[in-house]
């Protein structure tokens, strides 16, 4: 027997602004739990959780007048827009794995490596592949790897149900390169560039993460998961990566509809401007913190250890991002910073002077700086210039605080290792005064944790 689907579709404008749109019927949200954590505070011992998402309301620019799905951003005025139609097998431009449709306007797909590429109009593969731009400052010049009408400033979206299957792996779309194949060896590791965002199975959890180049998962600029929750089995969930231009490099988005009822909220976003790189060097003559500002012609919907998925309204839209404001752009100034140790000639006050060549340095596994920026500020970015940060890089988690005695991790990870300026670590918007910088370890191996300056951002 089949299996309930998609009701049809009405719009509506829920009271908190957020756009909401009626389709499946809504599961109810099991809340998360996760082991505390104690580690010593600078005011009293703290407790770390699981990061949660964040409820934001998102800008809205009314409902795709295909498949009724709210839009967060415009379709830019000509912009190319492709939706999953009812037959995908007759559709030139998609390809991949094979959709079984259900009659109720859902699909079902029984691949545990599912693969589905949409093309441009003007693309295709079999004849211009082999033809298409790979050397990445020639990339960078051009902005296209095949013409000026590749996917580049996308709003990626799609419902998708996990019915069986390995839970710790995780949907992932994703645009800006051409087909990800290949072993690894010039020109196919060049066409596997990407921006992508994850959805993981077991928890709802979203990652953002870079492909400069595609060998196997060593072209990878890692990212972390955030905004844990309940599981995505069983449920119908919307889930949409935005990718755009912004100046100096790109910023990526996530968005959900958990309850699958059309309500969408921000989960996380970042900026790469510089300075997230991968581990290995470039093959395809760019940087390894290569900024990916061009387009490709195609963009996907990938999943990988599911043996069955249901996914609707799957929709790629070329969009005009303009008038768009930066939600983490209010710097907040501290009203004061301590540490849990320092050395004398290096004290915490360093870290939010001003000055690049000053420091905080203190010792030990898990040393920290707090930020106290002297009441609750809605906090959803933090900027970390690392000391040496052109040489080494540092692992680190950033958490947040209301009253400094209980913490939540906001975001974790490892520097970029490439660049002595600030690199930002964005999160889900919470109100927090204490913003807590906790250091791990770094690639010297000397036991010392040292940032040169930080700043906490946020919105208005």
């Amino acid at each position: 027997m089949r299996r309930p689907g998609a009701t049809p579709l009405a719009t509506a404008l829920a009271v908190t602004g957020v756009m909401s749109v009626t389709g499946f019927i809504p599961d109810p949200p099991a809340p998360a739990s996760a082991p505390a954590q104690s580690q010593a505070g600078v005011r009293a011992p703290a407790t770390a959780r699981a990061p949660q998402a964040v409820q934001e309301a998102v800008p809205t620019a009314g409902t795709d007048p295909v498949d009724g799905v709210a839009m967060i951003y415009p379709t830019r005025a000509g912009g190319q827009v492709w939706h999953l139609p009812a037959d995908p097998s007759a559709d030139p431009r998609l390809d991949g794995t094979e959709l079984t449709p259900n009659g109720d306007g859902t699909f079902t797909v029984k691949d545990v490596k599912t693969r589905l590429g949409v093309s441009t109009t003007t693309y295709d593969e079999d004849e211009h592949e082999k033809s298409l731009l790979w050397r990445q400052p020639e990339l960078r010049d051009k902005g296209y790897m095949h013409d000026r009408n590749d996917w580049r400033n996308v709003e990626i979206s799609g419902y998708v149900r996990y019915v069986a299957g390995d839970d710790g792996d995780a949907f992932t779309w994703y645009a800006r390169g051409g087909r990800h194949t290949g072993t690894g060896q010039t020109p196919q590791a060049c066409w596997g560039t990407a921006y992508k965002g994850d959805l993981r199975y077991s928890d709802g959890a979203v990652k953002i993460e870079k492909e400069v180049y595609h060998r196997g998962g060593y072209g990878y600029a890692k990212g972390a998961y955030v905004g844990g929750g309940a599981s995505v089995k069983g449920r119908m969930v919307g889930f949409k990566v935005v990718i755009y231009d912004i100046p100096g490099g790109v910023r990526v988005e996530t968005y959900l509809d958990r309850s699958g009822d059309g309500t969408w909220v921000r989960v996380t976003s970042r900026d790469d401007t510089g300075g997230w790189s991968v581990d290995t060097a470039n093959p395809c003559g760019g940087t390894r913190d290569e900024r990916i500002i061009w387009g490709g012609p195609k963009a996907a919907f990938r999943w990988d250890g599911a043996t069955e998925v249901d996914v609707a309204r799957l929709s790629v839209r070329e969009i005009d991002p303009t008038g768009q404001t930066d939600p983490c752009a209010t710097r907040f100034t501290p009203a004061g910073v301590t540490a849990s140790t320092w050395e004398e000639i290096n004290p915490p006050s360093n870290a939010v002077d001003g000055d690049l060549a000053t420091r905080w340095s203190g010792s030990g596994y898990g040393a920290y700086l707090v930020l106290d920026l002297g009441a609750p500020r809605p906090v959803c970015r933090v900027d970390v210039a690392w000391h040496q940060g052109d040489r080494r890089w540092n692992d680190y988690t950033v958490y947040t605080s209301p009253d400094g005695v209980t913490y939540t991790k906001a975001a974790e990870g490892r520097s970029s290792g490439t660049t002595p300026n600030a690199e930002p670590y964005r999160f889900p918007q919470r109100q927090a005064r204490y913003v807590r910088i906790a250091w791990w370890n770094s690639s010297a191996g000397n036991g010392w944790a040292s940032i040169a300056e930080a700043a906490v951002f946020g919105g208005r």
